[in-house]
């Protein structure tokens, strides 16, 4: 009898993390092909020359509106036009019967529009004003903001049949959003702002000009991380309710 004790291959724990990053490289290959990054070359350089043609007084704002915009708006768009055209395509009848799990679905779309955000951010950013210490800060702030906001296009695409009901959906939920943008205006100012996502953003991205306290740096970061889980788990519930449960719908039928 062979004493040799015998040993079961494990299984891999980071399966799901491959299938992820595979899932990742995908939306990326997508996103290229689709020519994301080189229409958002041409759009950066348009602002780049807008920067650069304005008064040194002025820059310092503007690209705190712009770059807030960016993520924000390129995010929640983007991911949406994705979505609708997998629906169209039929891709999520079959996606989640394989291994593809909804939050590797998620996450994958979500980080790689985080991605393009950020890149097109700094470009910007670092072609008008350089590279400086609170650079960290900006980064931070895009990358949030930019993971906040395709998570609610997420969760509000998956709920919309055709581009239309989107777009108009889209512009409700953008607008309440970014109200916080009143402030930086001068429009209009309240302490309601502070429950806002949009006012930790602007204070992160504010302080690459005009150093904040560590208090504020605490609270910005905080609460765009606390508004990230609530839209996660917003937009997993709706790709569980509005495309999961269709897919098994269908299939049932």
């Amino acid at each position: 009898m062979n004493n040799k004790a015998i040993t079961l291959r494990p299984r891999l724990p980071y399966s799901g993390v491959r299938r992820f990053f595979s899932s990742w490289r995908q939306d990326m290959k997508l996103q290229f092909r689709h020519h994301f990054y080189s229409a958002y070359l041409l759009i950066s350089i348009a602002y780049i020359i807008l920067l650069r043609m304005l008064p040194d007084t002025y820059q310092a704002k503007l690209n705190v509106l712009l770059t807030f915009s960016d993520p924000s708006m390129l995010g929640f768009f983007f991911i949406g036009g994705l979505i609708l055209l997998e629906k169209g395509q039929h891709i999520h009848d079959n996606l989640f019967v394989t291994p593809h799990s909804p939050a590797s679905y998620i996450w994958s779309k979500t980080i790689s529009l985080t991605c393009l955000s950020l890149i097109s951010s700094l470009f910007i950013h670092i072609s008008t004003f350089g590279i400086h210490q609170r650079i960290g800060a900006f980064i931070a702030g895009v990358t949030l903001t930019a993971v906040f906001f395709t998570l609610v296009g997420l969760g509000v695409a998956v709920r919309c049949h055709t581009i239309n009901g989107f777009f108009f959906s889209s512009v409700v939920y953008s607008t309440i959003l970014v109200l916080p943008v009143l402030e930086i205006l001068q429009v209009y100012t309240s302490k309601l702002f502070l429950l806002f996502p949009a006012t930790g953003s602007l204070l992160l991205l504010t302080s690459v000009f005009e150093p904040i306290s560590g208090a504020d740096s605490v609270y910005a970061v905080s609460s765009l991380l606390i508004w990230i889980g609530i839209a996660f788990y917003w937009a997993y519930s709706s790709l569980q309710s509005n495309i999961l449960g269709d897919a098994k719908g269908g299939r049932d039928a």
